[in-house]
């Protein structure tokens, strides 16, 4: 149950550390403080806790885990801490929260600034590729949120210029107390609850997307992509997929592809046939396209590996074949098609009905299991 707990807590971490706005927090408690402290001790305390987040920072880095918006949080607060050298105590008293919002635009316009920089130093760090992309990831998070923040406390401070100037009789105590101590700490939580938000719902794409694996030319995986992805760019990236065919007396079992098939749709082919996803072995993937069969358990029979490309796909194809008996056709889980004789697929093959797959296919199972299941019947009925 502990390490249950555990590692529920440490999913939770890895995903809520993906929030880069979260790095605000040590300013959004120095902004909080100060309206019920004196701005040296609400100073103070916001230190020591950003000081502690540095810590916490330092040892999430263990885990490859990186907060970067502590980094311009914590320059915003040192900056701060040389306006309180210059001793400017009736700015300070009443206008902290202004100062450090300021100094936050600030910091983070040199950050964008040095992006480039950033990424080229990232790059050239001598680091595993693994840590490299995961450093790459949370800079890419980080840089998405750090314009956000920049824009909305820039218009912010220009609302606050423009009620400056506007007349005496139009300007309120109460509303100036809200602009300048209250609404800072408003802004900064709505950016941190919308940056998880959008975090929540992109983790929930990702978690029902399928990942497929990206082949080199010679059929080594080297990497990976999102399967909407690939479908976006045609041909561009090289992937495993599976194919299984089945045989009864010599018949290949054959139903239409769906109407908004990938490829040639409302053609006809095996029901059998997936994306190897990534990670995923080969034998796996055979097994699981046949699941649905029924619950006898079959085991598909590897036949053949060959390159299959069209203008829309490049596919490196695994074809297997699991060869039934009748009593296995009368309990599986046989529908939506029909099993095609040598003879009906010979008369139909150059009219253009079946898929591009099965049309490469076809002569190799002619002149293999189909033609070895044939025989091996035959042979089974003489010697019966």
């Amino acid at each position: 149950m502990k390490v249950e707990r555990e590692e529920y807590f440490m999913s939770w971490l890895t995903r809520t550390i993906k929030n880069q706005s979260i790095g605000l927090l040590p300013l959004l408690l120095f902004m909080i403080l100060d309206n019920f402290f004196a701005y040296r001790l609400s100073f103070l305390i916001a230190g020591a806790f950003c000081v502690v987040s540095l810590a916490v920072y330092y040892s999430l880095r263990q885990g490859r885990m990186y907060m970067y918006m502590l980094l311009p949080a914590t320059a915003t607060l040192i900056l701060y801490s040389l306006f309180m050298c210059l001793r400017l105590y009736p700015v300070l008293y009443v206008y902290s929260p202004l100062v450090i919002e300021l100094l936050l635009v600030c910091v983070l316009s040199v950050v964008g600034f040095c992006r480039k920089g950033v990424f080229h130093y990232i790059r050239d760090l001598n680091i595993s590729t693994t840590q490299r992309v995961k450093m790459r990831n949370m800079l890419s998070e980080f840089y998405y949120i750090v314009p956000i923040i920049r824009r909305v406390y820039t218009i912010h401070l220009f609302a606050i210029i423009f009620y400056g100037i506007m007349p005496e009789s139009m300007q309120s105590i109460v509303f100036e107390h809200f602009m300048l101590r209250i609404l800072p700490v408003i802004l900064g939580v709505g950016i941190i609850i919308y940056e998880q938000i959008r975090l929540t719902l992109l983790q929930n794409q990702l978690d029902k997307e399928m990942w497929l694996p990206v082949l080199s030319d010679d059929g080594r995986v080297i990497g990976r992509i999102a399967g909407s992805v690939s479908k976006s760019v045609a041909k561009k990236f090289y992937h495993p997929v599976v194919r299984v065919m089945i045989v009864y007396k010599g018949m290949l079992y054959l139903g239409k592809r769906a109407t908004d098939s990938y490829v040639s749709p409302g053609k006809w082919d095996t029901p059998f046939y997936n994306h190897i996803q990534f990670k995923q072995t080969i034998e796996d993937a055979a097994r699981n396209v046949v699941a649905g069969l029924g619950e006898i358990a079959v085991a598909p029979h590897f036949l053949i590996r060959y390159k299959h490309e069209s203008l829309k796909v490049k596919h490196l194809v695994s074809l297997f074949a699991i060869c039934l008996h009748d009593e296995q056709v009368k309990e599986m889980n046989l529908q939506k098609a029909k099993f095609w004789t040598a003879a009906q697929i010979d008369e139909n093959f150059h009219t253009g009905i079946f898929s591009e797959y099965f049309t490469e296919e076809y002569p190799y199972l002619r002149n293999t299991v189909m033609l070895a299941d044939c025989v091996a019947r035959e042979q089974a009925a003489v010697e019966a």
